[in-house]
């Protein structure tokens, strides 16, 4: 019985040891967690913050613990001064003040109070602050932020270029936006949706000078000011004027996507470039639906009708490279969202299995349903959160097959 107990104990203890490990915190993006997982690391990293207030890193990491559980759970909410992630800002104020950590912090959350970040001056300081052996998703942001404040500022391409080099983004979500870039006409306007679909293409601009032509538009930034002006001074037109109010007493709770809409028919109109959106943009629910056309990973806008089939068949023969989703990995070791986008490739795709077919095309039809076949068997989502209960694994995997054999009938 004694050893019995001793066995327990020594269980236990491992188990706690076990739960109490400190791990780097990574955008959800990237590794998303249950909030319960933010919280034992939040207790976990204050630990190391007990131990050592002058460690920037375990600043780091309970910032964005502390952060991440509040944002899942409804933790800001209306009083964001109240929170847990404020609490946290605080504290790093007293034991790091004007710090690296503390800046860069201040980018993702800062005090209602504190309008030099809301400026986001931090940003800068940052910058000049950070380490040389900075985290990579901290370098991917801090381009970001920067791009976002002062576009023109030359240190926005060194800095996408040196975040390139790090090899944040895995190389499926880089071949995507790569191939997405590739395919678009000329001095091109491009409103994409969210990180996925910005910021890879952003750098392959920046570091390797691939279609610096098209003009990339996060339809987040609409409202951001400094970008704005930039994108309204290099598309050479007036800067466009609208009146929230007006939106508000218009269209109600839905006065925001109305908002955005007319400033993005407003840049296409005034620009008279070709447009094209993200596959994944909802913003482009709000247009007119019988103008947006899928050429194969981008939706382009067009006020008249076209073969859109043909352009997209073009995009798969001759510019897309979409043999790496078929590549044999012995281990899937990208983000889970790179998995979500290699299924994007299925939804956007799949019909043009039979386009291929009916126009006599064996050999091209044949070779886009292996790669896309192969692609539904490796790289189905592996998500363990709500959204893989509500529609399971197995489900999803049976929707892209019946989606890919309905193009052999």
């Amino acid at each position: 019985m004694k050893k019995t107990i001793v066995i327990m104990l020594t269980l236990v203890c491992n188990l706690t040891a076990r739960a109490q490990q400190t791990e780097t915190i990574e955008s959800f993006v990237a590794n998303s967690h249950e909030p319960e997982w933010y919280a034992a690391q939040a207790e976990a990293w204050q630990k190391k913050v007990d131990e050592n207030p002058q460690d920037q890193w375990a600043w780091r990491n309970l910032f964005r613990a502390t952060c991440y559980h509040d944002q899942f759970t409804g933790g800001w909410g209306e009083h964001q001064d109240e929170s847990k992630t404020a609490d946290v800002i605080r504290k790093m104020e007293a034991a790091l003040p004007d710090s690296y950590v503390l800046n860069l912090c201040k980018g993702r959350f800062c005090l209602t109070t504190d309008e030099a970040a809301k400026r986001g001056d931090n940003i800068l300081r940052a910058i000049e602050l950070m380490p040389e052996d900075i985290c990579p998703e901290d370098l991917e942001y801090l381009a970001v932020r920067l791009w976002i404040n002062d576009p023109e500022n030359p240190r926005v391409k060194e800095l996408y270029t040196r975040s390139y080099q790090n090899r944040y983004f895995p190389a499926r979500i880089m071949h995507f936006n790569h191939n997405m870039l590739q395919c678009m006409q000329p001095n091109a306007l491009y409103f994409s949706n969210g990180d996925l679909d910005t910021e890879p293409m952003k750098m392959l601009q920046e570091a390797l000078g691939e279609r610096t032509d098209v003009i990339i538009i996060n339809v987040s930034l609409l409202h951001a000011t400094p970008f704005m002006n930039a994108i309204y001074k290099r598309l050479n037109i007036q800067p466009l004027a609208l009146n929230v109010q007006d939106y508000g007493d218009k269209y109600g709770e839905e006065w925001l996507q109305h908002y955005e809409a007319d400033i993005i028919m407003y840049l296409i109109n005034e620009s008279r470039r070709p447009a094209y959106f993200s596959p994944t943009n909802p913003k482009v629910s709000i247009l007119d639906k019988d103008s947006i056309y899928n050429e194969g990973l981008v939706l382009k806008y067009s006020p008249k009708p076209y073969n859109n089939f043909d352009v997209a068949m073009h995009n798969v023969k001759e510019v897309y490279n979409l043999e790496y989703l078929a590549e044999p990995d012995l281990v899937y070791d990208s983000w889970e969202t790179s998995a979500m986008l290699d299924m994007n490739h299925v939804t956007l795709l799949a019909n043009l299995v039979g386009k291929f077919r009916k126009k006599g095309d064996e050999a091209q039809a044949k070779r886009l349903y292996n790669i896309l076949s192969k692609c539904v068997e490796r790289c189905a989502p592996l998500q363990s959160d709500s959204y893989s209960q509500e529609y399971p694994l197995e489900d999803r995997k049976a929707y892209y097959k019946n989606l890919l054999k309905e193009q052999l009938q």
